[in-house]
């Protein structure tokens, strides 16, 4: 039973996330003049569909990873190969490659937009509707070989104090081990059940140049704090939420490529199945926080630069304009397959990551 409730959780999460960034796509192409064809919610075999006065057919498909739109004139459902070979005549000028360059970059980057936006307005409505959101300082994963498994640290465990600093979020874990970067040892007070026990802990580094760490997650149960916010104050929150969220999954992404840090925190669709039943179990606002997180996820990885992905295109499209026209064919399609390999060895590299750690949660 507790395996559904996560299945439902993964579902309703990357629905709704995939819905909203493929309606970013479908409706900027449509008011820019082009036909779409499919509007695909999930990949595979049709389990059911339906024609709109339009002739988009929209479909629910079997496997719920992703989605997508396809446009006329797309050859596959990642659009990664165009041809205008089978279009009418009459439709030639309803086709995705006979848009002019900033109207085929708008609706490449409609998709990731969206998905901020989807972010931006959950995120104002909570902290509106409840006050800023915390997520409590409980551990909800220790990372195998880290500081924190060295000295003890189980799940379940809330820290209340570093080096005698009162810790009141998760955050302020991070903040407490980053100010005590240098220090030798560090002694954290927490509370597992109705026992407080101190422990003492060295924080490790996992390169020489790199930062200083704990080695926990945190549960994904976020709860508010404090007092409701204006609706300005609830708007602007939510900017700096999308802002600040950003900037740190691109410095974790930077210092993951210049080898400051392991990749060992990624995670891919197990464990976002994993963290949405966490959420679910957390409560309404735990999972529309989740939500919001995701979404944010999902729209700045599309704009990396990697072939295949939406900020792949808006790459080649920045060439184009700087050239004054289109990469060969050839060489377009030697990234796109580049790009598709790189996605592929990051979601066999994250299943070896998430399968060991749910097997070992699901064993205890």
């Amino acid at each position: 039973m507790i395996g559904f409730v996560y299945l439902i959780a993964f579902v309703i999460v990357l629905s709704l996330v995939v819905i909203v960034h493929e309606g970013g796509h479908f409706f900027v192409a449509r008011l820019c003049g082009v036909k779409v064809t499919d509007f695909s919610l999930g990949m595979g075999p049709e389990l059911w569909g339906r024609v709109d006065s339009k002739g988009t057919r929209w479909k629910v498909c079997a496997i719920p990873l992703g989605g997508y739109v396809k446009m006329l004139g797309d050859e596959d459902a990642a659009s990664s190969r165009k041809s205008t070979k089978n279009v009418a005549s009459e439709d030639l000028d309803k086709t995705f490659l006979a848009q002019k360059l900033w109207k085929r970059a708008l609706i490449i980057f409609a998709g990731p937009a969206m998905n901020y936006v989807l972010a931006f307005f959950i995120l104002t409505g909570l902290f509106w509707a409840y006050g800023t959101l915390t997520v409590p300082p409980v551990v909800g994963e220790v990372m195998p070989d880290s500081a924190a498994e060295r000295a003890g640290i189980l799940p379940n465990d809330k820290i209340i104090s570093v080096n005698n600093k009162e810790i009141k979020s998760f955050t302020d874990i991070r903040r407490s081990i980053q100010l005590n970067d240098y220090a030798k040892e560090l002694t954290l007070v927490v509370v597992r059940g109705d026992e407080q026990l101190t422990l003492k802990v060295e924080a490790l580094r996992e390169t020489e140049d790199g930062p200083a760490l704990l080695g926990v997650k945190a549960s994904s149960t976020a709860v508010t704090d404090g007092p409701r916010l204006s609706f300005i104050g609830a708007v602007a929150e939510a900017g700096t939420t999308l802002w600040t969220t950003s900037w740190d999954s691109l410095k974790y992404l930077g210092q993951v490529l210049t080898g400051q840090r392991k990749a060992k925190d990624l995670r891919g669709p197990l464990g976002i199945a994993e963290a949405s039943g966490d959420a679910l179990m957390g409560g309404l606002v735990s999972l529309l926080a989740f939500i919001s997180y995701v979404s944010i996820a999902i729209g700045l990885m599309n704009l990396l630069p990697i072939p295949v992905l939406d900020g792949g295109h808006l790459f080649f499209y920045g060439l184009e304009a700087l050239f004054r026209r289109p990469l060969p064919e050839k060489i377009e399609n030697a990234f796109v397959w580049g790009g598709f390999g790189v996605l592929m060895l990051i979601f066999a590299y994250s299943l070896v990551l998430d399968v060991p750690r749910i097997w070992e949660r699901i064993m205890g």
